[in-house]
């Protein structure tokens, strides 16, 4: 399967690739990968963003996961160098009540909030352009809680300071934030027990903002891959004006070709964008990549690929001109 499909197991949001660990000792083990994305393009001078390792280390039913992102060195990017940092423990694959609530885990620290799941982590994006949406937040201090209700239903909550400031910004304990996030594995297939078609739902608020988005992802076939998602914001700030929003995106990622032996495939992406508020936005946008298959024995390189996309776009805003953009962008993926 594409390694593009890692993202819809929760899990992988918040540990680490499967690498072999660096260090590895009775119950204990660290590992560590990295990815770094280079994009640019018509629009925008390339620049390297994100650039991000990320280590875990795990002891019995304790863990410790840290994210760092690099690419705040260039002064052209907003630098925010510790994503995540937290501390967990896990309750173990049993059910805490009779079959119900297992594989529970209690997270601490720098978290992706379950909002920020709204979209796939930035190392499994498939655009180049992320779909539009209505900026559930990803990052905050706080207490997380995932769990499996059932076999085929998680549950991700948490109860933050404000999202979206620097790790280092004290903007970051001004107020209180809270988001949830409900997966359920509809259809699995009974060979691999990976989802065939997946649905969610996202809910942040503060007292500044309500989002809540709804996501579905369906593997038509073994190489057509279909994502789509919808949402409604409403936005109060404090300091400035009220917004509600809405709109959706869908996707589509079909494996075109693949090099005999597994060694390179060849994959096209096509895509939907619209929102609908104080700003309309609509953008369509489509191009190949080719990519470096999990399987084809390139070690930690394995996922690495080149993307180009071609997007057009068409933005209303009251007051201001219509405007028609057409833009190429170009995004190299390694990862290490």
């Amino acid at each position: 399967m594409s390694f593009l499909l890692a993202f819809l197991f929760l899990s992988s949001a918040f540990a680490n690739d499967q690498n072999e660990p660096f260090f590895k000792s009775g119950d204990a083990q660290c590992s560590i990968w990295g990815y770094a994305s280079i994009t640019g393009g018509s629009e925008q001078d390339f620049m390297g963003a994100p650039i991000r390792t990320r280590t875990s280390c795990t002891y019995k039913k304790f863990s410790f996961f840290m994210e760092n992102d690099l690419s705040g060195l260039d002064s052209r990017i907003p630098a925010n160098y510790i994503t995540q940092g937290w501390v967990g423990y896990n309750f173990g694959k049993e059910g805490l009540a009779g079959n119900f609530f297992s594989n529970t885990t209690i997270r601490a620290g720098s978290l992706i909030t379950a909002g920020g799941l709204y979209l796939p982590p930035a190392y499994m994006a498939i655009s180049i352009e992320s779909p539009h949406n209505p900026l559930f937040h990803a990052y905050g201090y706080g207490v997380q809680v995932e769990t499996k209700i059932t076999p085929n239903l998680t549950f991700v909550g948490d109860v933050t300071g404000t999202t979206g400031p620097a790790f280092n910004d004290p903007k970051r304990f001004d107020r209180t934030e809270t988001s949830q996030r409900l997966i359920w594995d509809a259809v699995k297939d009974k060979t691999t027990g990976l989802p065939e078609l997946q649905l969610s739902v996202s809910n942040q608020w503060s007292s500044e903002s309500q989002r809540i988005g709804f996501g579905a992802m369906y593997r038509a076939t073994k190489d057509l891959d279909l994502y789509g998602g919808i949402y409604r914001s409403d936005e109060h700030p404090r300091d400035g004006k009220a917004s509600i929003g809405h709109g959706g995106y869908a996707l589509a990622d079909y494996k075109l070709w693949s090099m005999e032996g597994n060694k390179l495939d060849l994959r096209i992406m096509g895509m939907f964008n619209k929102t609908v508020g104080d700003t309309d936005y609509t953008s369509y946008s489509a191009g190949p990549s080719l990519v470096l298959p999990k399987e084809g024995g390139y070690g930690r390189f394995g996922g690495s690929s080149v993307t180009v996309d071609f997007s057009h776009s068409d933005t209303k805003a009251p007051g201001v001109p219509e405007t028609t953009d057409n833009a190429i962008m170009t995004r190299v993926r390694i990862f290490f």
